[in-house]
C-alpha cells in the first residue's frame, strides 16, 4: 500500500503547474464557497472564517464573509470597498493599491506566472496537485503561495507571510465561467456608516 502511494505520487508529479496555468487561462468567472484559517508559526489556529467568493475578470470580485461576523470586500475593478458591519465602517481604496501577491491578484492574473514567481511543481499530496509560487520581488505581501489543484479546478491556497503565519483558503462547490450579476461588484455604503479613504 505504501509503495503504491509513493510511486503514485511520483507518476502524478509534473501535472500541477499545467493544471494551474490552464485554470487561470480559461477561467473568466468564479462562484464558490470558502473557508479561511489563519495559523501562527507553530500551527496554532488564530482565526477562522467562512463565506462566499465571486470573481469576474478583469478586476471584479466579492469576498462575502458570513462567519464569525459579517464583512464584505468588493471590487468593481477601479475601487475596493471593505465593509465591516460590526464597526459600521467602510474603507475605500483604489484597485491599484491592492497588494501584489494577494489571493485575488493571483486569481485575476493575466500574465504568465513565471513573470512574477518562481514556479515549482510540488507533486501530488492529499488528493491535490500542488504548485509552490515564490515571488521574485521581495516587496510582496507573502513569502510564498502554495496552490492545491484538482482536475475540476482550484481547491486550496496557502499563503505564507513575513511573520511565518499561514492563511489557508479552501474552496468548495466552485463553479467557473458562470454568469454573474454585475451589481454584485458595486457597493453603496449604508446610511450612517463611516466612510474612510479614496472616493
Amino acid at each position: 500500500m505504501l509503495l503504491s502511494i509513493f510511486y503514485g505520487s511520483i507518476s502524478q508529479a509534473g501535472e500541477a503547474v499545467s493544471l494551474l496555468e490552464k485554470f487561470l487561462n480559461k477561467t473568466q468567472t468564479i462562484d464558490a464557497k470558502f473557508q479561511q484559517k489563519l495559523l501562527d508559526a507553530r500551527g496554532i489556529l488564530l482565526q477562522q472564517s467562512a463565506g462566499d467568493f465571486k470573481l469576474k475578470r478583469p478586476g471584479k470580485f466579492s469576498w462575502d464573509y458570513v462567519v464569525p461576523y459579517p464583512q464584505k470586500i468588493i471590487s468593481n475593478g477601479k475601487k475596493i470597498w471593505i465593509y465591516d458591519e460590526e464597526l459600521e465602517q467602510v474603507s475605500v481604496k483604489k484597485y491599484s493599491q491592492m497588494l501584489a501577491g494577494s489571493p485575488v491578484i493571483l486569481l485575476d492574473k493575466r500574465t504568465r506566472l513565471t513573470e512574477d514567481f518562481q514556479v515549482t511543481d510540488s507533486g501530488f499530496n492529499n488528493n491535490q496537485y500542488w504548485v509552490t509560487l515564490t515571488p521574485k520581488s521581495v516587496d510582496k505581501e507573502f513569502k510564498k503561495i502554495e496552490v492545491g489543484m484538482q482536475k475540476r479546478g482550484m481547491q486550496t491556497m496557502r499563503l505564507y507571510d513575513g511573520f511565518d503565519q499561514i492563511t489557508i483558503i479552501e474552496f468548495d462547490n466552485m463553479k467557473v465561467n458562470v454568469k454573474l450579476n454585475e451589481a454584485q461588484f458595486n457597493f453603496d455604503p449604508p446610511k450612517g456608516v463611516d466612510v474612510v479613504g479614496d472616493f
